[in-house]
């Protein structure tokens, strides 16, 4: 990890700048900073280059991949929903091992990057999109300027709760609205721009619209209204327990009632990648590589080992000390053997790689799980439950054999290689569907699944593992929160930044009552009712 402190530095800097861009704290700044050899005003409205450039600056940091690199990727992904998931775990021993893998979150400021990402940079770009006359001239835009909105404000919702929404950008002191209303808006957002898609791609099934500018779908108007209806299903899914009745109608209404509906096959996948003239790098690559700070979490080699998951080596390189198998470590430890643990299993991710937003698979498991609830999912929840596991299968090119009919596959018992944290699973469930079984063990099935099949979209697992309570993961070893978090239960949520209780006091004790509960980690979000 590069030093703790550029964080701070960056975020001071691009305050100052969004500060200077509501105060116009210059006099004389617009004539000062105009460049004959620079683009005009006008050169921007030619070929959606104004708008396209927004577009494009909001993808790099849905999940974080822009200029910041991958110090803001680490703190802001890797640090917080790759590691609560059980899906990876810190190889360095920052601050003695007192960090957010032993739940002490006030620690380098790393809690604070998912938010200051998400206001210094895509919500300003949203804003550009987001007006009357980019909708009545350019509506696809617009709707695909709202998905891509919601889908980085909902990882920003997911963390910490209650968030700055509605009124972003009308003042320096922006109030939070409760998650339940944010939540609601999503719906309301995602079912316009569903339509506005589903419209256009309908009427123009060949038109590229943005294609220079999209680094996801290069323009295909039909997959993003796909990606739209599939990220209504997974937020459907997330409100279950709190609106049965929101879950339901949104769910139905991504499947069956939409046009196009949801993600079907891998070519659906929602993956960030390089694309006319911009680069892109899997920040991960550098944490693991070049940091060598990230490293196979002990529940991934539970499952995968335990399941003979073929997937492993897709996802993992094998360990270099003992050499010739996969190995992970456990969560929350005391970091004493720092090169040992560093010789452990790292990602399979390569500098070049696209970045993993969301997969068809991920589609099935949600649908499995409607189906399951009695929804109309159109399909059956076993049927939809392999087709989960053979589309996640086929998208790594790993072979999928006697998984679906292997009874006597279950989780393994973690042996640490470094330390003294082996430990018994956590969990007996096998990856066979047996409908008889009953609701409760087929939804740890689904789940289960599912979290193996969204690696190493960390975020998005440790969301549904709050949800639903699986997979069962390991707890950390050694809990620093001060007693806030309880271990077994694991952590719920990031505490506000405490950039916020500097600069908009106010406004962040008032989020603390639509929290309701104290601002820690151990407090609940409003969907996390299970």
């Amino acid at each position: 990890m590069k030093s703790i402190f550029l964080g701070k530095i960056q975020y001071l800097g691009a305050t100052c700048l969004l500060l200077c861009g509501l105060n116009a704290c210059t006099a004389g700044y617009e004539e000062m900073n105009t460049n004959p050899d620079k683009v005009t005003d006008g050169m921007l409205d030619m070929d959606n280059l104004r708008t396209g450039g927004s577009i494009s600056a909001m993808q790099l940091d849905i999940i974080p991949c822009s200029d910041e690199g991958a110090n803001a990727y680490q703190r802001a992904q890797n640090l917080v929903g790759d590691i609560f998931s059980g899906y990876m775990s810190g190889s360095d021993n920052w601050n003695s091992s007192s960090n957010n893998q032993t739940y002490n979150l006030r620690f380098g400021g790393w809690s604070d990057v998912l938010f200051s990402i998400a206001y210094q940079n895509v919500m300003p770009q949203w804003k550009k999109i987001a007006t009357e006359e980019v909708k009545a001239e350019e509506p696809v835009t617009y709707a695909i300027g709202q998905v891509l909105k919601i889908a980085a404000m909902h990882r920003v919702t997911d963390a910490y709760g209650p968030i700055p929404y509605f009124k972003f950008g009308e003042s320096l002191m922006v109030p939070y609205d409760s998650q339940e209303k944010v939540y609601e808006s999503f719906f309301n957002e995602l079912t316009e721009a569903s339509q506005i898609l589903e419209q256009y791609a309908t009427e123009n099934p060949s038109a590229r619209p943005l294609k220079n500018y999209d680094l996801v779908y290069e323009g295909d108007v039909s997959k993003w209204a796909k990606f739209a209806n599939t990220l209504m299903l997974r937020l459907a899914m997330r409100v279950v327990y709190v609106k049965p009745d929101w879950a339901q109608k949104y769910a139905e209404q991504a499947v069956v009632k939409s046009k196009l509906g949801v993600m079907t096959s891998n070519a659906d996948n929602a993956l960030l990648h390089s694309h006319n003239g911009i680069t892109v790098y899997h920040p991960l690559n550098v944490v693991w590589d070049m940091y060598k700070d990230a490293r196979m979490g002990a529940s991934m080699e539970s499952y995968l080992k335990g399941y003979k998951d073929a997937r492993i080596s897709k996802y993992f390189s094998q360990a270099t000390t003992p050499a010739g198998d996969y190995h992970g470590m456990r969560n929350g430890i005391i970091v004493d053997n720092i090169e040992g643990y560093r010789a452990l299993s790292c990602p399979n991710v390569q500098k070049t790689d696209p970045v993993l937003w969301m997969c068809a698979a991920e589609a099935y498991f949600l649908r499995a799980e409607g189906a399951l609830r009695q929804w109309n999912m159109n399909g059956d929840a076993k049927d939809l439950y392999e087709q989960g596991v053979q589309t996640s299968f086929e998208q790594h090119s790993a072979a999928l054999g006697d998984y679906l009919t292997d009874d006597t596959a279950k989780p393994a018992k973690f042996e640490d290689k470094v330390g003294n944290n082996s430990t018994e699973p956590r969990s007996t469930i096998t990856p066979v569907y047996k409908t008889e079984e009953g609701f409760e063990a087929n939804l740890e099935r689904i789940i289960t699944q599912k979290w193996l099949a969204m690696f190493p979209e960390g975020m998005e697992a440790w969301s549904e593992f709050r949800r639903t309570g699986y997979p069962k993961i390991f707890p950390v070893v050694k809990n620093y929160s001060g007693g806030t978090i309880d271990t077994e239960k694991q952590i719920r949520r990031l505490p506000f930044p405490q950039t916020e209780y500097d600069n908009n006091n106010e406004n962040v004790k008032n989020a603390i009552s639509l929290l309701n509960g104290a601002d820690h980690g151990g407090t609940p979000l409003w969907w996390d009712k299970k």
